[in-house]
């Protein structure tokens, strides 16, 4: 079963964008106990930076993985299906 790499690209995007709002969410609404949660897991200490968020930094980072990640699903396909290309080679 092959990958369409462009619907794959657009579902990367579009989970990247959703996890990205709730992320930002959550340091808007509740920024110290996000980054007590961010430091235990990533391991390390985040007290003493700050996470100022407005609506262009919002706006910016948002496109920003939003594309970023989605050009990266479209190569994890594109790579995904060279090599299925590659394994149906040798089975014949």
């Amino acid at each position: 079963m092959t990958l369409h790499i462009r619907a794959f690209a657009i579902s990367v995007g579009l989970v990247t964008a959703v996890a990205f709002t709730i992320c930002a969410l959550f340091v808007a609404l509740a920024p110290e106990a996000t980054r007590a949660v961010f430091s235990y897991l990533f391991h390390i200490d985040l007290t003493g930076l700050a996470w100022p968020i407005s609506w262009g930094s919002f706006i910016a980072g948002l496109v920003a993985s939003t594309l970023g990640m989605g050009l990266l699903g479209a190569f994890v396909a594109w790579l995904y299906n060279l090599q299925l290309q590659g394994s149906d080679n040798h089975r014949r």
